[in-house]
């Protein structure tokens, strides 16, 4: 268990105290979840769309919280515990997130890219778990919200943590990083997700780079040495950098790369065998390359990455099989998309070594990209030409996606307006054995063709 001085965690918010704080006050656990509240708490009152944290003060005194940090004081004359006034509790949250790690000595990871950050995140806490008490952080936790969040839920029985750091524009990873402090920052690639905002891959990349903010010279940077701003980023790291990648000069070298006829990628990383046979895809090969180098750096052999790596399941909606009782193969890719995890996702389909079956891409809106929408959907419609018979059948859904199946010159293209139309269409016209890739932004909805065709055909597995 963490304990913090309430004063001390007063003092370093900058609060203002509506009473005097007791130097025998200690805070055991801190949140932002009246739900959450125990004896010992520091409750900080956020104040959201649909709610108010200021509204549960007296609530959650009863529950036993030593104090509570607002924006303004609550006037109840049957709320008694101390309330520290900020001018922000968001920032205080951040604040005491940093405090809270900082009173761990353990090595904190942070990934952060284009694409595939989760995926990597997930795999890494897999990986450090053969050997270590290892915190993650959650599905979506990944902001100025969510990383405070995850790093006050580290406890002394931890041996490390890894979290995700997510960006929509300059100087959030910044913020991020000077919190977490990380030991180990991992950057997977340069795309275009958020280009709306940022304008260029350059910004983007600068953006991610923010990630070296909060390290200090002992710290280790994990990085592309294919992606196309490779040096620039590098520039920026101001600690000692591995390289992963194919290139011959990376420090864990990609080789051999080879896909199973269910497109489960095999390969070397440094000539040691590797294969993820729960995975779909030749970039999880990157994915690994970064695990395998913090692993070995935390004191893992090869052989004990290997072994982990070989038992990971993608997450949910992220590149996940799901094999149908008529034969089909679903390809689940429906939670997010970008230019660069569809060509990926394309490539995957296109090279799976099952010429009798029938390929079908469901490609949705790739969305967040502003002026950019149109010029990036026709370059997957230009990459789908290229691959030239690869893809045997292309459905398009939403707004831009149109664009895709207009230069990809598939005769067999169907554009429908929303993810129902699809889904009634494919329910009718899905074959036996079908491969079936679906990728597009969460809010176009694809799931709903993925629980349609699994309700419809019964799942044999996943």
């Amino acid at each position: 268990m963490i304990t913090i001085p309430l004063f001390e965690a007063s003092v370093a918010v900058g609060g203002r105290p509506n009473q005097q704080i007791s130097p025998m006050d200690y805070v055991y656990h801190i949140t932002q979840r009246s739900g959450e509240v125990q004896k010992g708490t520091l409750f900080v009152a956020l104040t959201g769309k649909r709610f108010d944290g200021h509204d549960f003060i007296k609530e959650v005194q009863q529950q036993g919280a030593v104090a509570a940090i607002v924006e303004h004081e609550v006037m109840d004359a049957e709320i008694t515990i101390p309330q520290i006034i900020v001018p922000s509790t968001v920032e205080a949250l951040g604040t005491l997130g940093k405090i809270w790690r900082c009173r761990l000595n353990i090595p904190v990871i942070a990934v952060t890219g284009s694409v595939g950050k989760t995926t990597t995140k997930e795999l890494i806490a897999h990986i450090l778990s053969a050997k270590f008490n290892t915190h993650k952080g959650r599905k979506n936790y990944n902001n100025q919200l969510g990383v405070p969040i995850e790093l006050l839920l580290l406890e002394r029985g931890h041996e490390c943590s890894v979290v995700e750091f997510g960006m929509r524009g300059l100087n959030q990873i910044n913020y991020l990083s000077k919190i977490a402090r990380p030991s180990f920052s991992a950057i997977t690639n340069i795309g275009m997700s958020h280009i709306e905002i940022l304008k260029t891959r350059k910004n983007i990349a600068l953006a991610k780079a923010e990630i070296f903010e909060g390290m200090d010279y002992h710290g280790v940077a994990v990085l592309n040495r294919d992606d196309d701003f490779f040096e620039l980023i590098k520039g920026k790291a101001n600690c000692r950098i591995i390289t992963f990648g194919e290139h011959p000069e990376s420090d864990i070298r990609i080789s051999n790369i080879e896909l199973s006829k269910k497109a489960n990628p095999s390969f070397q990383l440094n000539g040691h065998a590797f294969s993820m046979p729960n995975c779909v895809g030749k970039h999880h090969a990157y994915n690994a390359a970064i695990g395998c180098a913090i692993g070995t750096e935390m004191g893992l052999t090869i052989e004990e990455i290997a072994q982990q790596v070989s038992t990971f399941h993608t997450p949910e909606k992220r590149g996940v099989v799901s094999y149908l009782k008529n034969g089909a193969l679903l390809l689940d890719s429906t939670y997010n998309a970008a230019p660069d995890s569809i060509k990926a996702s394309l490539y995957t389909l296109s090279e799976l070594r099952q010429s009798e079956k029938r390929k079908i891409a469901v490609i949705g809106d790739m969305l967040e990209l502003g002026t950019f929408s149109e010029e990036a959907h026709t370059h997957i419609g230009k990459v789908i030409a290229e691959l030239q018979g690869g893809i045997d059948m292309l459905i398009t859904v939403g707004q831009y996606a149109q664009f895709v199946g207009k230069e990809s010159k598939i005769s067999s293209w169907k554009h429908f307006e929303n993810a129902d139309l699809a889904a009634d269409f494919l329910a009718q016209h899905t074959r036996n054995e079908d491969i079936i890739l679906l990728q597009g932004s969460n809010s176009v909805r694809l799931d709903i063709i993925v629980t349609s065709l699994e309700e419809k055909f019964g799942v044999f597995g996943k």
